[in-house]
């Protein structure tokens, strides 16, 4: 298993270490702060495929997720990418696709809701 597979599953692992979920100019991509220091993007290209982007330093992702696409090669900061077509395993994409499906879960708020819905089940 390569090492970016094993780091997917241990952010997979600890979600709650997954924060600063933004939205980015394309519809399919999020920007991600892990374990507060660790700038991240992960984008879905179609339903199978993932590119899982590292950005050394401390980039602001606010002003990254806001770069148009067809700007992003002009203004985009240096960054190590990951492709699911290129690593080509089948744990590759199933640990992209969780990692995904976290982070957009994130940026919806939907830890406090499901928090919420779970608080309110009362045992009878």
């Amino acid at each position: 298993m390569s090492k970016i597979v094993k780091a997917v599953n241990a952010m997979v692992s600890n979600p709650d270490k997954i924060t600063n979920s933004i939205k980015g100019y394309n519809e399919t991509e999020c920007f991600f702060k892990y374990d507060g220091k660790h700038h991240w993007s992960i984008l879905r290209i179609g339903n199978d495929d993932y590119i899982l982007n590292y950005y050394p330093g401390q980039p602001d992702l606010n002003s990254l997720a806001s770069i148009p696409d067809e700007h992003w090669d002009e203004h985009a900061p240096i960054s190590v990418v990951y492709r699911t077509k290129d690593l080509a395993t089948k744990e590759a994409k199933d640990s992209f696709r969780e990692l995904f499906s976290i982070v957009n879960e994130k940026l919806h708020g939907m830890d406090d809701v499901l928090d919420e819905i779970i608080g309110s089940d009362i045992p009878f």
